[in-house]
């Protein structure tokens, strides 16, 4: 049975049009003052933030920092850009599960530290691996980040130009090295596939160590390493696969098996 796709409520629609009003950009503020100007009712003001981050899921909304002060203090001003071509995110996480990953965070964005206490942050549930990646809203692929650190991951990911369609197609491998190593044959051979994008399909912090594993003789892939500076001086790294084989039947247990007979091959030849 196929899933009914939802569709924006009244307040949605209404914060909407207030916003096209503002093509330059509106506050939350702002955005709250103009609707209680129309007679927004005091039980819809109790929701209306959670209205406005829902805005998303039908539509394209641009988010950027005011170059002036709005009330003493540099806002963001959000801005209507359009309808979004196909509903995102659909089976949003429930309040319950929201609650719980904010109060894992403790007051403090797990991406860059900052807390609500000290740095007056806001703090938002995100998904690590994007949904249209084929990430999902297990509490695993779910973390607390500030808005700022949640607009520099979103422009990140944007910045990659990953198809989304080949994203969900390698991610949806359960071996590590299986979801490397078709990442690298998707990009192509003699391509460049930055290890930005390696770090997010393998989902592990040692990802590095399950590239290299590639390269063993039971495996047979040629993988070479691109080092470079980036636009903002901070050296950065590629990977260009030249060759590869078919994959074994069980490549990371081939791999794991192979590290075992190599070690036990180490310890005889220590005690000889």
């Amino acid at each position: 049975m196929a899933t009914k796709r939802s569709k924006p409520g009244k307040i949605h629609l209404r914060i909407v049009e207030v916003m096209k009003r503002f093509p330059d950009g509106i506050t939350g503020g702002q955005i709250r003052q103009e609707l209680e100007r129309e007679g927004l009712r005091p039980e819809d003001q109790t929701h209306l933030d959670k209205r406005k981050r829902e805005l998303k899921t039908w539509f394209v909304i641009g988010k950027r920092m005011s170059t002036a002060l709005v009330d003493g203090k540099k806002r963001y001003l959000y801005s209507y850009e359009g309808e979004r071509a196909s509903v995102i995110d659909e089976g949003s996480i429930s309040q319950k599960l929201r609650a719980q990953i904010i109060g894992v965070a403790h007051g403090r964005c797990q991406m860059c530290g900052k807390t609500i206490e000290k740095d007056e942050i806001t703090l938002v549930v995100d998904h690590k691996r994007p949904r249209d990646w084929g990430g999902t809203n297990e509490p695993q692929n779910l973390w607390a980040i500030c808005e700022e650190c949640n607009g520099g991951k979103k422009a990140h990911f944007s910045s990659l130009n990953a198809d989304p369609e080949m994203m969900k197609k390698v991610i949806s491998h359960s071996s590590v090295h299986v979801r490397i190593g078709e990442l690298l044959k998707a990009i192509g051979i003699g391509n460049r596939t930055p290890s930005a994008l390696l770090e997010v399909v393998a989902d592990q912090d040692d990802w590095q160590k399950r590239l290299r594993e590639l390269r063993y003789d039971v495996i047979g892939w040629q993988i070479d390493i691109k080092g470079y500076k980036g636009a903002s001086g901070k050296k950065q790294t590629d990977y260009i696969l030249r060759s590869y084989k078919p994959w074994p039947e069980d490549p990371s247990g081939t791999i794991r098996r192979f590290e075992q007979e190599r070690e036990r091959f180490n310890r005889m030849r220590k005690k000889d």
